[in-house]
């Protein structure tokens, strides 16, 4: 582990690299747990190796499924107050740039055209990047719609 954790995070951490580990020693990929950094409830955990860069899928649908199966593999012993966060490559955080400029862009539009905007639907964790990205915005306001896994988010002018 890369950082010091409390007992429970450090068990936690453990048992979503050992289910990776196993789950990948059973592929001809080379894919591995790498850096580990807690922000508690979530556990970010950086995948490393020759082919981590190819397990992304289309918009980080394999990464998001990966991530999805580990989660719901260990809720039983640790409920859903804790959550791994996979990344490979970098690929959140150019996710994450990439939406927040979108959002940018697309509030630009909403205040100018004074109508609102629909995104496509997105996972949890990148419907919250748009909603905090325009928090603090005073023109425009952000709300989700749908059930997922077809949840959106709408930018929609602010009325005071």
């Amino acid at each position: 582990m890369n950082q010091s954790l409390s007992p429970e995070a450090e068990d936690f951490a453990s048992d979503c690299t050992r289910f990776i580990t196993e789950l990948f020693s059973v592929t001809d990929l080379d894919v591995r747990p790498g850096t580990v950094n807690w922000n508690s409830p979530y556990l970010n955990l950086e995948l490393v190796g020759e082919d981590a860069d190819a397990i992304f899928g289309r918009y980080g649908e394999y990464l998001d499924s990966l991530q999805y199966l580990v989660n719901q593999a260990l809720v039983n012993r640790y409920g859903r107050e804790k959550r791994l966060i996979l990344d490979a490559g970098g690929y959140r955080e150019r996710r994450a740039q990439t939406l927040r400029k979108l959002a940018l862009d697309l509030a630009a539009q909403v205040k100018e055209l004074g109508q609102e905007a629909e995104l496509d639907p997105l996972p949890p964790q990148e419907r919250r990047i748009i909603h905090n990205t325009l928090a603090d915005d005073p023109e425009v306001t952000t709300y989700s719609e749908g059930v997922d896994p077809n949840r959106y988010v709408v930018i929609t002018p602010r009325i005071e």
